[in-house]
């Protein structure tokens, strides 16, 4: 009988598994393990309202309150040095240990690093914590220079914070296109005209050789030798899973603690979800997804795993991000093959674009349209055969559109 529960890692996937735990009637101890000294906090908020400095503080997951009533206890603070697979117990760097029953890691990921010459300079930002997003809004002044390495979606959201506090702003991105991971390559270059008109400057393609500075950062150089000119530099050039901790107790890592469909890892009674797992796609393959609803989704799949509830589960990646006076929501792989359909018109308000590979919709992107992203997420999820023509056309109904494929 399962009667102590620890999940190790008091982000988004921790605090979702803790609720569905609890939700599912599990009345055994609940212990949750944070190694920051704060309560669990929503982290897009630190590329945008934080560091524009519109909170002081990113908003918290969970109140005390809640934590309180639903009988959790909350370890922040609290550092794992060591975790031994065959009895489930963890070891703090202060000394003491806890055993479970069942153990969920969920420890996320952290930013990747630089390493270069000049990467150690004062004023080399990365975007991963409260402290991080606070030491820039601390730095930053009016007009100062910023050159933002990496034109992925944090990359993106930090430089389109930053022009709206007057800075001005440089990304520098390696591929021949903005956010192609994320958004796909139509979106992207949507973004990247939105995000010119706001008075960035772009260099795509381009490759950085090192950062310049005497004692602080003055400029990034890159390989064809152009300077360009910085006060602060943020590096987003992606994350890496923390997977220390598993790897040492010996889990089978490939970029991600590696699970089932169920968040099942290598070791028995031991589970993992959210940035830190490599899960199964439904697409193939495995890989850490790094994205907000897919580190929920993960994370309920797995708690009701620990419970012996648990369908397996292929992950379909989902994105959103605001940037550029847009909200845009993405499902699945926006680049893959197959035909892009586009309903609405960009001109004249809010759109989705869908891709459909045979006739089923494979992935969907909304542009200003989270009511009809919801629709547009349910055709992917259940592969739904549908036609470019009725896609496109704007006097049917999406929901009518699903709701005729599923015979609801």
């Amino acid at each position: 009988m399962t009667q102590k529960i620890a999940i190790v890692g008091a982000g988004l996937a921790g605090i979702s598994a803790a609720r569905t735990l609890r939700g599912e009637g599990y009345d055994g101890e609940l212990v949750l393990i944070g190694d920051e000294p704060h309560r669990p906090y929503d982290r897009p908020s630190l590329s945008k309202s934080v560091l524009a400095g519109v909170e002081d503080m990113p908003p918290s997951l969970v109140e005390p309150a809640w934590l309180n009533e639903l009988k959790i206890v909350f370890l922040s603070d609290h550092k794992v040095t060591s975790l031994d697979t065959a009895s489930c117990t963890l070891s703090f760097e202060d000394g003491s240990s806890l055993k479970a029953d069942r153990l969920l890691l969920a420890t996320g990921a952290r930013a990747r690093k630089l390493s270069m010459s000049g990467s150690e300079l004062q004023g080399v930002h990365y975007l991963r914590k409260i402290e991080d997003s606070l030491a820039m809004r601390t730095e930053l002044k009016p007009s100062m220079s910023v050159a933002v390495i990496g034109g992925g979606l944090i990359g993106c959201e930090v430089a389109s914070t930053f022009r709206k506090l007057e800075a001005q702003v440089t990304i520098l991105e390696a591929a021949d296109e903005l956010l192609l991971r994320a958004l796909g390559r139509r979106l992207g270059s949507c973004c990247h005209r939105e995000l010119e008109a706001q008075g960035i400057h772009i260099l795509c393609e381009t490759q950085v050789a090192r950062i310049a500075g005497s004692g602080k950062v003055e400029a990034v150089i890159l390989e064809n030798n152009e300077r360009i000119p910085a006060d602060l530099v943020v590096v987003s050039i992606g994350a890496e899973p923390v997977t220390e901790l598993a790897i040492a107790a010996g889990l089978e890592c490939d970029r991600g603690i590696v699970v089932d469909a169920m968040g099942q890892t290598s070791a028995p009674h031991i589970f993992a979800a959210g940035d830190a797992a490599a899960w199964p796609l439904r697409a193939g393959g495995r890989r850490s997804l790094e994205t907000y609803l897919n580190a929920q989704s993960e994370a309920e799949v797995a708690a009701r795993a620990i419970l012996g509830r648990a369908t397996a589960t292929l992950q379909v990646p989902l994105a959103w991000t605001e940037m550029a006076g847009h909200y845009i929501q993405t499902i699945g792989d926006m680049d893959g093959e197959g035909e892009l359909v586009l309903r609405g018109d960009p001109a004249t308000g809010g759109h989705l674009v869908f891709r459909l590979a045979g006739n089923r919709v494979a992935a969907a992107a909304a542009v200003d349209a989270a009511r009809d992203f919801a629709t547009a997420r349910r055709l992917v999820e259940m592969e739904m055969p549908v036609t470019a023509g009725g896609l496109r056309n704007t006097e049917i109904n999406l929901r009518d559109l699903a709701r005729a494929k599923t015979g609801a």
